[in-house]
């Protein structure tokens, strides 16, 4: 090892002592291991010794120390080399020494001159050399900075490299991981559906074969149940499809009924726009009026006069006029007697009554009955009034005269018209000639008699009471008006005031305002809303703000209509004595607005749309004017049969919304506010279902009614012993058709009772126009509580479905919705659609599932309602038509619980269960879910199922247990989920 170093040089000068410094002369002794060597030299020539010596690469080599492994012998043989080079380098010393004392004394002459010299040079050179160092080591450090960044940047690069590549790594791992999963999920995806194919073959050609066996045997199997239901996913697409179609009609509705809504306010905001203006308007009017008036008051009086004079000669002229061209007419229409040809007698001119209980109507043809039921209302209720009829036409004129009624005086609409009348009759709709035609028909009477008011009626108005009210509230007032009480936004479009009872006194105001109604209404009177304007009715808007001395009527019972009553308003309506009150009003007037007459004992109550009447107000208003409707209908039907022709609608008695039909079932059904109409098909076998369904909904509620389609003798027999409260027994044979006959001798028990199941309902509401709606219902359901709801749920819609809320594999082969409780309403929309459903039904209807068509017996072909048709009510409370296959196969953590004596489900009370796939074996033991073993929940049995178990196995103790009863099983048939109740 060489470790003589330069710096040996360094450390020994150091060492040395003053005086060894000065002589240049000095002994090195040498500690080398346990021996030491000791040396004498110049100090100059050491140190030159030393460089020649590095020079020349002659160095003294010593071992490096091993003293704990060196053994005496090793250490001597070290000494030894040590001497030996220690003598070879003392002899280079001395002979250097020999020459550097030659040239002593000759370098010592030249070293003070020197000095001098290097000094200076010395000091130039160390400043250059101190430059010249910072400068190297600038560099130097920049250049280590330099390395050291890039070697930084270097490691940084590839720990970057290195994480990528460790990333890559992970992520090829997980990607690979991940084909794996999802080979592994298709093979099991792939096997399980191969599975379910397998299945459902095997299920089809069971069902097949069983089919063929039935076709054989005249008595076989009475009623089958579905065929197997398959667990495995088969064209889930199809059903997501379904889906995001429904999504999107969805949206499109909503879309749509957004557009709808902002159309609304964009209405409201112009219409507010408007009413604004014609408020103006009418201010600008009535100030321009007034102007022109003072002015000509004040001016032209003689001349006013002259023109009231010459104007008096007119009206006389043309009231001569309008009598000879309504002689003309008359002669034109040959108003004779029938059978005498002789002419009609015109009844004597009936003398007025001194009463201030005067009244007023319009009447054409098709009103004739209704104003004998206002007169008859007066005559029974008033001991003094006066009546005048405008007739539009001779026909009604006839009529009126020939009933020579006390009170009552005819006016010929000739005798009023003008020649404004008769322009703008050229140009308006009937309604909208006789809303003109009031405001002139009330003048005409205040001026041409003897009496102070007059109070105007529409021809639909029907007194409860004594009018007297009416004139003893209106007083001295000079106009009385009768509010709407309806909603905001129909008042502001239509009039805060109804122009169906309205009053005039003969004085200034009360002539004026007439007056002036009657210039707007010849101005515009149409019965589209324009403009702020509305008929002859929204002008009255204005009458309180121009016009002083105004009564508005605040009696409830006065101008009493559906929009005040049955719905916008809470009063309370009864029957104290035989008077009708609302609140604390007896009940004056009622306007039976919007009533169509189809026969004699046919309504439609309410012809804007479906109303719901409270029983109240059915039996204690509207039954009592029907009644007597019906009554004038038939006494004049065969004395006046064109009268009778004009008062009915000539329309399709299903297009009426509201209807009314007097049988007795229609009075057992106004008894109350809700009545439920059921239909359903009971066979041999479903026979104890069907009686458990009966009597749980009888015990719920006693306003209902059901039609029962009997299947065969036996069943119709048992339930016409039975005598049920409530039920209509149906034998099939009812409606049958050939076409029909000829399915039921193709399809089974099963398919043909799904099958006829549309063509009943169609039969049960073509052949009862009194109901409104028909739900059916399979004779396995059970009513755990009041079923009533789904009327209000059903509303105004055409249809009401119910979802199955199975699993997707379930709804995929037999539907999203459940054919065992489906609703339609009597109306023309729903009538289509169950055709359609009939016509599907009647083409096929197969236990078997068919994948070209989609259909599965009557019900997959429900899916296609909500896409094709409108109007559908799709129900999803749990609590109704709750079944099998979405509280025990589909369970999503639902919980079934018991509260106060009623079952929930979660926190929706069960309204019905479907115990659908349910056995009976015998009197006790019964097999739940034919089709798989399922797992059924001790609450679900406890709360669901025993309940329903009781009460078949106690009506099948009422039967005696007959085993005809009992499924139609093979034998050595084993049960799937078997349970038995002799315990219970």
């Amino acid at each position: 090892m060489k470790w003589l170093k330069r710096n040996i040089i360094s450390d020994f000068l150091k060492a040395l002592s003053s005086e060894e410094k000065q002589e240049k002369s000095a002994t090195l002794n040498i500690q080398l291991f346990s021996k030491e060597i000791s040396v004498k030299f110049h100090v100059d020539n050491l140190v030159d010794i030393i460089n020649g010596a590095r020079k020349n690469n002659k160095v003294l080599e010593l071992p490096s120390p091993q003293a704990e492994t060196s053994t005496p012998e090793i250490i001597d043989a070290q000494a030894s080399v040590v001497n030996e080079n220690a003598q070879e380098t003392m002899g280079a010393i001395i002979q250097n020494a020999e020459v550097i004392d030659q040239e002593k004394a000759r370098q010592e002459a030249e070293v003070k001159e020197k000095a001098r010299q290097e000094a200076e040079a010395k000091k130039a050179r160390q400043e250059a050399e101190a430059k010249e160092k910072a400068r190297q080591e600038a560099e130097a450090k920049k250049a280590r900075q330099e390395a050291a960044a890039k070697e930084k940047a270097k490691q940084e690069a590839a720990a970057k490299e290195k994480a990528r590549q460790e990333a890559a790594a992970k992520e090829k791992a997980r990607q690979e991981a991940a084909a794996k999963e999802k080979a592994r999920q298709e093979a099991e995806a792939k096997k399980a559906r191969q599975e379910a194919a397998a299945k459902e073959k095997a299920r089809q050609e069971a069902a097949a074969k069983e089919k063929a066996k039935q076709e054989a045997a005249a008595k076989e199997k009475a009623r089958q149940e579905a065929a197997a239901k398959e667990k495995a996913r088969q064209e889930a697409a199809a059903k997501e499809k379904a889906r995001q179609e429904a999504a999107a009609k969805e949206k499109a509705r909503q879309e749509a009924a957004a557009k709808e809504k902002a159309k609304q306010e964009a209405a409201a905001k112009e219409k507010a726009k408007q009413e604004a203006a014609a408020k103006e308007k009418a201010r600008q009017e009535a100030a321009a009026k007034e102007k022109a008036k003072q002015e000509a008051v004040a001016k032209e009086k003689a001349r006013q006069e002259a023109a009231a004079k010459e104007k008096a000669r007119q009206e006389a002229a043309a009231k001569e006029k309008a009598k000879q061209e309504a002689l003309k007419e008359a002669k034109d229409q040959q108003i004779v007697l029938v059978n005498t040809k002789e002419q009609t007698k015109l009844s004597p001119t009936e003398p007025i009554a001194s009463t201030n209980q005067n009244f007023c109507v319009i009447a054409g043809k098709e009103y004739c009955i209704k104003i004998m039921a206002v007169y008859e209302s007066l005559a029974k209720n008033s001991d003094n009034f006066n009546l005048w009829v405008c007739c539009t036409d001779a026909i009604t004129h006839k009529f009126l005269n020939e009933k020579n009624l006390k009170n009552m005086h005819l006016i010929r609409v000739e005798e009023i018209e003008n020649d404004q009348l008769r322009a703008v009759k050229q140009e308006r709709m009937i309604n909208e000639y006789c809303w003109t035609l009031k405001s002139f028909l009330i003048e005409y009477i205040l001026k041409n008699n003897d009496i102070e008011q007059v109070l105007y009626c529409d021809g639909d108005i029907y007194f409860f009471s004594n009018p007297a009210s009416i004139f003893n509230e209106w007083g001295s007032a000079s106009i009385f008006l009768t509010p709407q009480r309806d909603l905001d936004w129909v008042e502001q479009k239509y009039g805060k005031y109804q122009a169906g009872i309205i009053g005039f006194r003969k004085d200034e105001i009360g002539l004026s305002a007439v007056q002036w109604w009657k210039e707007r209404c010849i101005e515009w009177c149409g019965v589209v809303e324009s403009n702020g304007r509305f008929g002859d009715q929204k002008y009255l808007d204005q009458l309180p703000i121009m016009y002083d001395n105004v009564r508005i009527s605040s009696n409830l019972g006065v101008n009493a209509a559906p929009w005040n009553i049955i719905y916008n308003n809470d009063f309370n309506v009864s029957l104290q004595g035989d008077k009708v009150f609302i609140n604390n009003d007896p009940l004056v007037a009622y306007h039976f607005s919007c009533i169509t007459i189809y026969d004699s004992d046919k309504y439609d109550l309410w012809s804007m749309h479906q109303l719901n009447i409270q029983k109240e107000i059915m039996n204690y208003i509207y039954v009592p004017y029907l009644d007597l409707l019906e009554n004038l209908i038939k006494n004049y039907q065969n004395s006046y049969p064109g009268i009778i022709k004009a008062t009915l609608s000539t329309k399709d008695f299903i297009q009426a919304k509201t209807k009314y039909q007097s049988t007795k079932l229609k009075k057992r059904m106004i008894q109350y506010n809700n009545y439920l109409l059921l239909t359903s098909i009971f066979s041999k076998e479903y026979l104890v279902k069907g009686l458990a369904m009966y009597h749980s909904l009888s015990r719920q509620i006693d306003n209902f009614h059901i039609w029962i389609c009997t299947m065969d003798s036996e069943t119709h027999d048992v339930l016409s012993n039975l005598n049920l409260k409530n039920v209509t027994l149906i034998p099939v044979e009812t409606f049958e058709n050939p076409q029909l006959k000829e399915i039921k001798q193709q399809r089974t028990l099963q398919e043909y009772c799904w099958t006829i199941k549309a063509t009943l309902l169609e039969h049960l509401l073509s052949t009862h126009a009194d109901i409104d709606h028909l739900f059916y219902c399979d004779s396995d359901l059970y009513f755990f509580s009041n079923p009533l709801s789904v009327i209000d749920d059903f509303g105004r819609y055409s249809v009401y479905l119910c979802r199955q809320r199975g699993t997707d594999t379930l709804e995929h082969f037999h539907g999203q919705y459940q054919a065992g409780f489906i609703g339609f309403k009597n109306e023309r929309n729903s009538r289509k659609i169950l055709n359609w459903w009939k016509k599907k039904c009647l083409e096929e209807c197969s236990e078997v599932y068919n994948d070209e068509r989609k259909s599965w017996g009557d019900q997959l072909y429900l899916d296609r309602i909500p896409e094709i048709f409108d109007n559908i009510k799709v129900n999803q409370n749990p609590g109704i038509n709750a079944a099998p296959w979405n509280l025990i196969l589909n369970n999503t953590d639902q919980e079934v619980t018991m509260r106060e004596k009623n079952v929930y489900i979660d926190n929706n009370p069960l309204i019905f269960f479907h115990f659908g796939s349910l056995l009976i074996l015998n009197e006790n033991e019964f097999d739940l879910w034919k089709l798989e073993k399922v797992d059924i929940s001790s609450a679900t049995l406890t709360y669901i199922y025993n309940p329903y178990l009781t009460k078949v196995k106690e009506l099948l103790s009422s039967l005696s247990n007959n085993a005809q009863f009992f499924a139609n099983l093979p034998s050595g048939y084993i049960a799937k989920n078997p349970y038995s109740i002799v315990s219970l």
